[in-house]
């Protein structure tokens, strides 16, 4: 009977622990979550409708995923109840929009532990989804085109969280100072994880110089570790500016995702399979478990080599420019007068440093006369690494006659062949005609042809011709005219009518500064006393325009203005910005909107300060 009993307390004690370990695994196996997006191929400029169902109990609150390229607006959202013996459930459906951004192929991460993502295409405005618009879109398995040639893949640092990586793609690890190198920038952002992107790729280190980022990043997918993962591309020009064993990393500012960790399961111990299950951080997205933080993401150090351009061989007219170029040169007409300008091109077309290309026309020219250039470069790519400089300098020849413009010279140093080359322009001849002007006096000094007849009335004189003086009227006097009585009568008017009006004027004038003499004391009485009563009930308002008023009498009387002409502008450009009449108009205008109140001693300072001014402008 022992044995018997015993048997039943061990066989009890096991379907506890049996039903307690299946209750515990129903939990960690609920909820279940289900997800569908229809249709899966959709142009761009139109929408698609993503599912999402998950069924359990206690259910958190449904969180839209974040792709970067794909806006999600929540368009219905439902919840069913059930009870089957005694056990409750709930199911949550949310449906969203989702409205693609530009075109591509766009993963979106599963919500269930080990399912595959969900995989929308969005092919071109304008072409049917599927059709031959969506066979060109780029796949995620390929590696993004590259702008340049021969570039590495470069080193793939995830952070610590496996979120995103930022890569550097070059074509060499070694460079002269001051060749460009085109690079591409990629920064890699996991499906989910990453929030935004806070700012453009920068680069970490002195010892270079990074061109302006192409407009608009390249945007791919690319499967890393089996992980779906969204890629920006930027390209740029990289160039050194000195020697040495150099590195660089290039950095990125992010908002991405990180998972808080649950607590462990009641019963169960930390370490359990089922944390390891809710701690997942495609779960922890999905039911909430995420908080966003800012971090910035750096490349692995590239190392360099640098190299500094060699001495021997260098052209004297070297001036830096480091790549492989073309030149030519042109004149903007064969055929110029004397005086005329005449414009002189050089062209200079290639890949390289443009920015070093300076200082190539000519001077101090027999025969011309030059003047400044000018210069502007027009890129073949979106980078600036190939393209054409082109530079304008003004020519006027001296002289006419047959001009000869000399060739010119350019000098640079090629990395390919890690040797220096001049190249040379053929010179150009120009036909100089004379000047309009001096063709005129030529002709006009050129004697005139001979007819062979002489007129008649025509005496042939040899040697000087005799001075002939011609006698005219008599004159009784050599006074001037000017000083004869008949024309002083007219002058003699004028000024008397000038001075009577000049009289009646100051007349006018001094009446009326007497009668505003009479009454301005009056009146900057009667505004003092304001000020004073004013101080004493401490309104700013009222004291500070008794003073700006009181002031404007004071200067008017000065200035010989109208006292109501006179504002804070003409303050400012007779007395400065800086003096105590200026600060008093601009409190006036403060208070009147601002309703400041002051003390009565700060009010009885200031009306120190006024009288003082009044003083001084009267003296």
């Amino acid at each position: 009977m022992k044995a018997n009993s015993s048997l039943r307390v061990w066989a009890m004690a096991v379907l506890a622990v049996g039903s307690n370990f299946v209750a515990c695994a129903a939990s960690a196996a609920d909820p279940a979550v289900t997800e569908q997006i229809e249709p899966a191929e959709i142009s761009l400029g139109g929408s698609a409708q993503l599912t999402i169902t998950a069924s359990g109990s206690n259910l958190p609150p449904v969180t839209p995923p974040v792709v970067p390229g794909l806006e999600f607006v929540v368009a219905g959202q439902s919840q069913r109840f059930q009870s089957v013996n005694g056990v409750s459930t709930s199911a949550t459906s949310v449906t969203y929009q989702v409205i693609p951004q530009e075109a591509g192929i766009f993963t979106i991460p599963s919500f269930t532990h080990g399912s595959q993502p969900l995989v929308l295409r969005v092919s071109p405005s304008g072409s049917a989804p599927g059709g031959a618009a969506s066979g060109n879109l780029p796949r995620a398995s390929n590696p993004p085109p590259s702008a340049v040639g021969g570039l590495s893949a470069g080193a793939t640092r995830l952070t610590s969280d496996g979120s995103a990586f930022v890569r550097l793609r070059l074509p060499k690890h070694e460079l002269y100072v001051g060749e460009s190198l085109p690079v591409e920038i990629q920064v890699g952002m996991r499906d989910g994880f990453v929030a935004s992107l806070n700012g453009l790729p920068s680069m970490n280190g002195d010892a270079f110089t990074l061109n302006k980022l192409s407009s608009q990043p390249q945007r791919t997918e690319e499967l890393i570790d089996g992980k779906p993962f969204t890629i920006l591309t930027w390209r740029s020009v990289l160039a050194a500016v000195k020697p040495g064993a150099l590195s660089l990393t290039i950095e990125t500012p992010l908002t991405v995702r990180m998972r808080t960790p649950t607590r462990p399961m009641a019963g169960l111990p930390g370490d359990s399979t089922f944390d390891d299950i809710f701690n997942d951080p495609i779960f922890q997205n999905f039911f909430g478990g995420m908080t966003e933080k800012d971090i910035t993401v750096a490349s692995a150090p590239t190392a360099f080599t640098v190299l500094a351009l060699p001495i021997e061989g260098r052209p004297p007219g070297f001036r830096g420019a480091v790549g492989n170029f073309q030149i030519s040169s042109d004149l903007s007409g064969t055929k110029v007068a004397a005086g005329d300008p005449l414009t002189l091109r050089f062209h200079v077309t290639g890949e390289g440093n443009f920015d070093r290309i300076n200082g190539l026309m000519l001077s101090d020219v027999d025969h011309w006369k030059t003047y400044p250039s000018t210069s502007a470069f027009k890129p073949a790519d979106d980078i600036g690494f190939r393209g054409e400089k082109i530079f304008e300098q003004p020519l006027i020849a001296a002289q006419p006659g047959t001009q000869t413009v000399p060739g010119l010279a350019f000098s640079y140093f090629d990395p390919k062949t890690r040797h220096y080359e001049t190249a040379q322009t053929e010179p150009l001849s120009v036909t100089v005609s004379p000047a309009l002007a001096d063709s005129s006096v030529a002709s006009t000094n050129r004697p005139a042809p001979s007819t062979g007849a002489a007129p008649s009335n025509t005496q042939t004189h040899v040697g000087l011709r005799p001075d002939h003086a011609e006698v005219g009227v008599a004159l009784a006097s050599l006074r001037p005219l000017f000083w004869q009585p008949r024309f002083l009568v007219l002058p003699a008017g004028l000024v008397l009518a000038f001075s009577g009006a000049w009289f009646w004027l100051r007349r006018g004038e001094r009446a009326a500064k007497d009668i505003i003499g009479a009454s301005a004391p009056v009146q900057t009485e009667a505004l003092l006393a304001q000020m004073e009563t004013a101080s004493i009930c401490g309104n700013a308002g009222l004291f500070f325009n008794s003073a700006r008023s009181a002031l404007q009498r004071t200067l008017a009387e000065r200035w010989h203005v109208a006292a109501e002409t006179i504002t804070l502008t003409d303050v400012d450009a007779r007395l400065g910005a800086d003096s105590d009449v200026r600060r008093i108009f601009a409190l006036a205008d403060e208070t009147n909107y601002s309703g400041r109140r002051l003390e009565t001693a700060d009010l009885q300072r200031w009306k120190q300060i006024v009288l003082r001014q009044m003083q001084g402008e009267h003296a």
